[in-house]
């Protein structure tokens, strides 16, 4: 039996992460929908095989696409996934047994523990902080806020509570250190450009501490040590993503006080 749930995805060439995913909650959700914005792969005939509508979208940012997807479904109760985030079998049983029975209409979501799991065992990265995190909502009661270049893609409770369900979403981000270093790359300049329409100013001072705070909470406090020189790997990129979304909003904060000058 289908459950009242859509599933939404945002995508760009994820034939290779996409049906782990897919596979977990195409014989339970009844509806899947896809907003893609230019894969050039295998995506579209993968999500259609299993049964998605898949829909083009140019993209604007996390937060632009993935409220549009979420407008695009037919049923209150939706569940955003990634396609590199796969559901635990404890997670699918979890969900299945919520919408056994009437969920209280005062309920705005379910949190669930999100975890980094990598998709080939031989893989040397094994520690990282886990957290919990608000996938399966309802959407009378929450949403997410559509703003352009913002990767801040959460659902905000406008009403109700918030419960927990046990079991994990298994985060499989990481293929490669160049994979890694590559969508890094995209999102600090997307950062960068939302920050800058904040008016957020950044300082030298903060410039000359974000990489050394950054690296010290990747490193310690998420764990990463335990991965030997994969760790430090991980633990210098991810920080120096961190680093270089404050060096790109401060570049073009410079550039746009340049042509300001050049104008006056």
């Amino acid at each position: 039996m289908k459950l009242p749930v859509s599933v939404y995805y945002i995508t760009q060439n994820e034939e290779v992460r996409l049906p782990e995913s897919l596979d977990k909650v195409a014989d339970w959700a009844d509806e899947i929908i896809v907003v893609d914005s230019g894969s050039t792969d295998r995506t579209r005939e993968i999500a259609e095989a299993a049964g998605a509508r898949f829909v083009h979208n140019d993209w604007q940012g996390f937060s632009v696409q993935k409220a549009f997807a979420a407008s695009l479904c037919r049923n209150d109760w939706v569940l955003d996934l990634d396609a590199d985030e796969v559901l635990s079998n404890e997670l699918v049983e979890n969900i299945k047994a919520c919408f056994a029975h009437p969920i209280s209409d005062d309920v705005a979501g379910f949190r669930m523990r999100w975890v980094l799991s990598q998709p080939d065992p031989r893989h040397p990265f094994r520690h990282d902080k886990s957290k919990k995190i608000l996938r399966l909502y309802n959407r009378t009661r929450a949403a997410i806020q559509p703003e352009r270049d913002s990767n801040d893609d959460r659902p905000r409770v406008r009403d109700g509570k918030v419960l927990e369900l046990k079991g994990d979403v298994l985060h499989r981000t990481l293929i490669s250190l160049e994979q890694m270093e590559k969508k890094y790359c995209q999102l600090s300049s997307e950062q960068a450009r939302h920050l800058v329409a904040k008016g957020r100013r950044i300082s030298s001072a903060r410039l000359f501490v974000e990489f050394p705070l950054k690296f010290l909470k990747y490193y310690l406090i998420h764990r990463q040590i335990l991965n030997g020189w994969f760790g430090l790997s991980v633990a210098i990129t991810a920080a120096n993503r961190n680093f270089m979304r404050l060096a790109k909003a401060r570049e073009l904060q410079m550039l746009e006080q340049l042509e300001k000058d050049a104008r006056s």
